[in-house]
């Protein structure tokens, strides 16, 4: 894919024989090109299987979370963010999710029972995540009192394209917007200012398409009308 993603920036660049451009500078264009899609979209998403929630554990790094990810695909390098987040309730069937709040507000809520707000209970906690990418973590409250299952909808950034053979782990059709960033920085490496703004604005006019393609209007409820026009 690497060479296919190559090949769409020179031809973008007008630049299909490789004069202008070296091959290894436009496979890190590409691979910050990917990495700026997924930031901006959110497009890579991994629910990890058998992650748990630790006994009097409150906080939850992400790094911790990532050899579990990669099981999933292994061309995720990083967690960015989460989505969510629902811990069960004992070993039941039940998986509440639980309610988000800003950092600073569970601060000043939660945290300042200093450790001692814990227990299982039989509705939704809260929790907050402070920091993002590596760095990123979760706070959990109550702090739970034993091992349960916990579902995270998490946001994820790719791995670099080193090679063709790397499978793309960046979806359709979020793929198809990679060629025009990665073209705007190498033109804004030549100092073509103009042509640079040009394809930046093709870029940012695809993301939205690609938001409603993979969004689109759905029926909800089929008997909710008399008669559709399609």
């Amino acid at each position: 894919m690497l060479a296919q993603h190559i090949t769409d920036v020179r031809d973008l660049l007008n630049d299909s024989q490789g004069q202008f451009f070296a091959e290894a500078t436009l496979a890190r264009y590409v691979n910050r090109s990917r990495r700026r899609i997924a930031y901006a979209s959110g497009c890579i998403r991994v629910v990890p299987p058998g992650i748990h929630t630790h006994r009097l554990q409150e906080v939850y790094r992400f790094v911790d979370f990532l050899s579990a990810c990669q099981k999933e695909h292994r061309q995720i390098q990083s967690i960015l963010a989460c989505r969510s987040v629902a811990v069960a309730i004992g070993v039941g069937g039940w998986k509440p999710m639980w309610r988000r709040v800003p950092f600073t507000d569970f601060q000043a809520r939660f945290r300042i029972y200093n450790g001692t707000f814990y227990g299982t209970v039989s509705e939704p906690g809260w929790w907050a995540q402070l920091g993002e990418g590596p760095a990123g973590k979760l706070y959990l409250a109550p702090i739970p009192s034993q091992d349960n299952p916990m579902d995270l909808d998490l946001t994820c950034v790719p791995q670099p394209l080193l090679s063709d053979d790397d499978p793309e782990i960046i979806p359709q059709p979020w793929c198809d917007a990679v060629p025009y960033w990665a073209a705007t920085l190498a033109l804004i490496q030549q100092q073509r200012a103009e042509d640079a703004k040009q394809m930046a604005l093709m870029f940012n006019t695809d993301l939205p398409m690609c938001a409603a393609v993979v969004c689109p209007q759905f029926v909800a409820n089929a008997y909710a009308a008399t008669m559709r026009s399609a």
